[in-house]
């Protein structure tokens, strides 16, 4: 498989700016992308994330697969002949639109709090495939402390989907812009969202975490996580030295995601983040924040980790293999084609630290 993530930097409510920013990273890359078999983007990719309030996102909710980031990922879909997942802030209803729309929502419910509190949204990804078709949809289980002031909890928790993936050779009577639906690949794919991979409310378990066990479980063989995932690195950091990797974030993640090291499978991991930085409150000190930081400006704002992978975990104990790697404030393009990666060393191999109190 050849499979694609769009690393870059939106800013909350600049929907139609954040749009155009993604494909005009798409449309630039010197790679090329009409042999690709999957693209994801990272969460609330068009909205931006750092929402203060129910009250604030309620203009940019979506409907169920209906609104402008799954109008966008099934133009993008079409036109590359892939799959496409994007994240999104979901309005749910149970009676979904007769359409999907382009234009954001632009919900707006007056000054009165109570008129918000009768909403139902999710932080959402919906996956679609080149026919339009929705072929997953995942609301985000774990909510993060900035999730919790406006979204709500999956009440279907982690959820598996059996994903049939394009193939770009031979005929096929489903075909659109030329390339076939039919004789593709299939996986067993989990998706899930950023403080998925953490603990629920970060209570302190024994690992492995509810999601690498749901991996595991159900045996699935590719791991698509869509993040806004944070660094505690500073901002002259970030700016100084953008194509490197944020190394403390790459280590907790590969060592959260060591029990897949153990199944029987091999999973293919894609972890699509986003860079930059947000204005609003600040990262709870829970991660590591300290009183001097505010005081010196570098807790204000929200910064992002960056540092986007795709790799394997399974093939060899003990290890991960990393197909690429982007730097932690670089915008653009990820692709690695994972078939044979790990093998003739093809691939970056990092060791897989067990975790205290795992089995």
């Amino acid at each position: 498989m050849k499979i694609a993530t769009l690393q870059f930097s939106p800013q909350v409510g600049l929907v139609n700016e954040n749009i155009a920013r993604a494909d005009s990273l798409l449309s630039s890359s010197s790679t090329s992308l009409h042999d690709i078999d999957l693209l994801v983007l990272p969460e609330l990719a068009f909205t931006g994330y750092n929402f203060p309030s129910l009250q604030s996102i309620t203009p940019y909710l979506e409907p169920t697969s209906a609104g402008c980031s799954t109008a966008w990922a099934i133009g993008t879909a079409r036109r590359l002949g892939c799959l496409v997942t994007v994240g999104y802030p979901e309005l749910f209803s149970p009676t979904p639109p007769p359409a999907v729309s382009l234009k954001p929502t632009m919900l707006n419910l007056g000054p009165e709090p109570e008129a918000y509190y009768k909403l139902t949204a999710y932080n959402s990804t919906v996956t679609v495939n080149p026919l339009g078709e929705t072929v997953c949809h995942y609301r985000k289980t774990n909510l993060y402390y900035t999730d919790e002031v406006w979204a709500q909890e999956s009440p279907d928790g982690f959820t598996t989907t059996e994903l049939r993936f394009p193939s770009k050779a031979g005929t096929s009577a489903d075909v659109v812009e030329g390339h076939a639906l039919k004789e593709g690949v299939t996986h067993t794919t989990t998706q899930a969202i950023c403080m998925d991979l953490n603990h629920h409310h970060f209570l302190p378990r024994p690992p492995p975490s509810a999601l690498c066990r749901h991996v595991l479980a159900t045996g699935s063989t590719l791991l698509v996580l869509s993040t806004a995932w944070l660094t505690q690195l500073t901002s002259s950091a970030l700016v100084s030295q953008p194509e490197d990797f944020d190394l403390d974030t790459l280590a907790y993640w590969f060592n959260v995601l060591e029990p897949l090291a153990d199944g029987d499978k091999e999973v293919i991991c894609v972890l699509a983040n986003r860079c930059g930085e947000e204005a609003g409150r600040s990262v709870p000190k829970v991660l590591g924040r300290t009183d001097e930081d505010e005081e010196d400006g570098e807790g204000v704002g929200c910064r992002y980790a960056g540092s986007s992978w795709i790799g394997k975990i399974g093939g060899d104990k003990g290890k991960v293999v990393v197909g690429g790697i982007m730097g932690r404030a670089e915008e653009g393009l990820l692709v690695v084609e994972t078939e044979g990666l790990g093998l003739g060393g093809k691939g970056m191999k990092f060791e897989l630290k067990k975790q205290e109190g795992s089995e």
